[in-house]
């Protein structure tokens, strides 16, 4: 995305802090006065609470300790470095979500840090399913994925307000949300002041939807989206594909799968009221949600914006871009918001030329199976066909009859769209990769203008990154 405006919004709310809700206090409070809890124990409360969670690894972390070598990457590690009498001090001094936002934007508030809770309790009920090493660190890794959401919540009501109301409709994903409410990605957000407040690694792995190609940050993905559903009452069209995506990574079956969300909700709704709301339902073994996605006309589709696309496209044609990142960056936006394509990826060309595996995603935070786009060369298909020279293709209603079949078939799978554009990107004579996008809905049909504008864009991306290359040879 585009990284001046996303760096604008960083500077917005670097120093927005977050609420406790308000019960904590109370909880915390009965928590001191029972000196046979654990530090387990205790972190694992302060987790129910995202806010007080943000607070506590951040001051732990700034403080140094022989015992620490490492940063501290867990909740029970930074009450067990800060002690609870410190812990005690922070929940005095941090006001609650009712001092600070208007009930309506209050009970928007509460209803994500349910949600970031949610997230927590599954991510770490899986990583100790796979045996992770530290499951607690996954598990605040899935608590801090929705941060930029929880930081907007806090900082500006009415664009949030509109975002929670477009993303709680069952045919409007929350990419397609935040291109109509908002100007930027909240992952993006999330992931750029989790670098900047040097939170755990793992929290800032899996804000960075190209990680999702690391099992333990897809796991984190997954828990957060899985959450998502089980705060709207599984009703969402594709609640049931992510239960599948869940279960093959988990590598269980289906009951087995819903008897671990069971008991993460019962965990949960020991202290719903936190959040203000009753208690979440279970799934039933017997009748989960459908298996296969409903096919449902899209909520919206998005609009291209003239002006994101011109400043793209001058950007690129200056021939003054610094350096790669900045020629993706530029390149993507242009595509994602300029030309309103839905999902757009970089797949970069791995060192031995036989596969491409994404390096850039935009539009599908919430998608973590796409986020994983990679592409085996082997086999003489469509995309390796592609990559053979500098060439793009759009595949549409009058050449897919005889095309789908050379579409790889784990790309079919992947996409789950039968309408796309791509363009393989070269620097000079050395290929660098593959631009893919889409509009994920062929009731938002591509058309000639888009794939002739998709064309020209990428091929000034190319111009751009053959100079940086001929300047770095030189």
């Amino acid at each position: 995305m585009d990284n001046e405006r996303l760096e604008a919004w960083v500077r917005e709310l670097e120093g927005v802090d977050l609420p406790l809700l308000s019960s904590t206090p109370s909880l915390l409070t009965a928590v001191a006065e029972d000196e046979t809890l654990s530090m387990r124990a205790v972190g694992r409360l302060v987790q129910r609470d995202p806010g007080l969670s943000l607070r506590l690894i951040r001051a732990a972390n700034q403080i140094p300790h022989r015992h620490f070598r490492n940063p501290v990457v867990s909740l029970d590690e930074a009450v067990m470095m800060l002690g609870l009498r410190r812990v005690m001090e922070r929940v005095r001094e941090q006001p609650r979500v009712d001092q600070v936002l208007p009930p309506a934007a209050a009970e928007r508030y509460r209803f994500l840090a349910a949600r970031c809770a949610f997230a927590g309790l599954l991510a770490e009920g899986w990583g100790e399913l796979r045996h992770d090493m530290i499951p607690p660190e996954v598990g605040l890794a899935g608590l801090l994925y929705g941060l930029g959401e929880l930081l907007f919540a806090v900082h500006d009501e009415r664009r949030i307000a509109r975002y929670l109301d477009l993303v709680r409709r069952s045919d409007v994903y929350p990419n397609e949300a935040e291109y109509v409410a908002l100007d930027v990605s909240l992952e993006a957000v999330g992931h750029r002041l989790a670098l900047r407040w040097e939170l755990p690694a793992m929290v800032q792995e899996c804000t960075c939807p190209a990680n999702a190609r690391h099992p333990r940050a897809l796991g984190v993905m997954l828990a957060a989206e899985l959450a998502r559903d089980a705060l709207e009452g599984w009703t969402r069209a594709e609640a049931g594909i992510r239960l599948q995506q869940a279960a093959a990574y988990l590598e269980c079956g289906p009951e087995e799968l819903i008897g671990q969300i069971n008991v993460a909700t019962e965990d949960f709704n020991r202290y719903a009221e936190l959040y203000a709301m009753d208690p979440l339902g279970g799934l039933d073994p017997e009748s989960p949600p459908a298996s296969v996605c409903a096919v449902l006309p899209p909520g919206l589709c998005l609009a291209p914006r003239r002006d994101c696309l011109e400043r793209a496209r001058q950007r690129l044609a200056a021939g003054t871009l610094e350096d790669r990142d900045a020629v993706l960056d530029t390149l993507l936006d242009g595509l994602h918001r300029g030309l309103g394509l839905n999902r757009v990826v970089f797949a970069r060309l791995d060192e031995n030329g036989e596969r491409l595996e994404a390096e850039r995603v935009e539009g599908a935070d919430h998608e973590p199976e796409f986020d994983r786009f990679q592409v085996d060369l082997n086999g003489g298909h469509l995309v390796s066909v592609v990559m053979q020279r500098p060439s793009a293709f759009w595949l549409h209603d009058g050449n897919r009859e005889d095309i789908w079949p050379r579409v790889p078939e784990g790309l079919r799978h992947l996409i789950r769209v039968r309408g796309f554009l791509m363009h393989s990107v070269f620097a000079g004579e050395r290929a660098e990769g593959l631009v893919y996008a889409d509009r994920r809905s062929l009731d938002c049909a591509l058309d000639a203008p888009t794939a002739g504008e998709f064309k020209a864009l990428v091929a000034l991306a190319a111009r751009e990154l053959t100079r940086l290359a001929g300047r770095a040879a030189g």
